[in-house]
């Protein structure tokens, strides 16, 4: 995936997935995870992205970027400094962790992640707002696809990830001029 992300967008565009493999690595070790990540993982969480860089869509590659980091850091937050987390779907209160949970501190912090992300698109020659709009719209669908169709075993977070991501970028592609 590096390989085709510096062959294809240059070695800029590979400090957005290099920050995400640190930083969630990081978060996911300081929160008490220290289970490694899996190709199955990764291909959820970056085949929509890798798919953009492929064809050097950079907003869609960003995007669907924006989308999983973003979620990957509103977990691991959530769950290390979360007060309370809520069903996306009923805002009733849950344990952290739960498929479709959300917590203040958590959406901040993807929210956060997505902004920095949308920015670097804007120093990278993008407009931002379609980037940071989609993202967000992505970022929530992953705890609504995760309240709904996960948490009812239709299939597991990998797909679920890999899902929000496809929809932040259809969601990009219908902002996008």
């Amino acid at each position: 995936m590096a390989f085709i992300i510096l062959y294809k967008l240059g070695w800029l565009w590979s400090l957005p997935p290099l920050s995400f493999l640190t930083l969630g690595s990081i978060l996911s070790i300081y929160s008490g995870k220290r289970e490694r990540r899996d190709y199955k993982q990764v291909l959820a969480n970056g085949l929509p992205a890798l798919i953009c860089s492929i064809t050097s869509f950079e907003g869609g590659y960003l995007t669907a970027l924006a989308v999983s980091f973003s979620d990957t850091v509103a977990t691991e937050i959530g769950i290390k400094f979360g007060r309370k987390t809520y069903l996306i779907t009923n805002f009733k209160e849950v344990p952290k962790g739960t498929s479709g949970g959300i917590s203040l501190e958590g959406t901040l912090a993807g929210i956060l992640t997505i902004t920095v992300l949308s920015v670097f698109g804007w120093f990278m020659g993008l407009n931002p707002i379609p980037i940071f709009l989609s993202a967000v719209l992505g970022f929530f669908s992953d705890s609504l696809i995760g309240a709904t169709l996960e948490s009812r075993g239709y299939f597991g977070n990998n797909t679920t990830n890999f899902l929000a991501g496809i929809f932040g970028l259809i969601v990009y592609i219908s902002l996008h001029p």
